[in-house]
């Protein structure tokens, strides 16, 4: 009969958490440089070694990106969470000033948008906009890939 083992040899390797919570390995490695995720104990061949409950935790840190959280603002609801501060009151003035967030953001999307779209039919006086220039220089950098040779392509990387 078989030795049990230790709860570090039943955890998930690293190939296995990332297949489980479909993230990449640098992914994984950039969570854990900001502190979304601990440093796993490694197994005695030195592979890490992550807790299954890690999976749920990927999953909820994907979800706040979808939402629109930065990863500093991920890591610090985590914290909250995890130090049982994320209250009804500090959830509420969290949930506003994501709404606000929100908000400005489809404001700029709506502008930029308006001006897309007139270019899209033909307009291009838009791109004479002071306030819209940054498309212009968009639009410019986008065309200058496809006829640029392939070395050049990657210098602009």
């Amino acid at each position: 009969m078989a030795a049990s083992s230790s709860p570090a040899e039943r955890g998930l390797s690293t190939a296995a958490l990332c297949a489980a919570a479909g993230v990449t390995r640098g992914t994984l490695r950039l969570y854990e440089q900001e502190g979304l995720l601990m440093a796993p104990p490694r197994r005695a061949n030195g592979y890490r070694c992550y807790a299954t409950s890690e999976v749920q935790r990927l999953h909820a840190i994907r979800a706040f990106k979808e939402l629109g959280f930065t990863l500093r603002e991920i890591a610090l609801l985590l914290e909250e969470r995890e130090a049982a501060r994320l209250g009804p009151e500090r959830l509420q003035s969290l949930a506003a000033a994501q709404l606000r967030q929100i908000d400005q953001r489809i404001a700029r999307l709506g502008m930029v948008r308006r001006y897309l779209a007139d270019v899209a039919v033909g307009d291009f006086s838009a791109l004479n906009d002071p306030e819209c220039r940054f498309l212009h220089e968009f639009l410019s950098l986008q065309a200058e890939p496809a006829s640029a040779p392939p070395a050049a392509k990657a210098s602009n990387l």
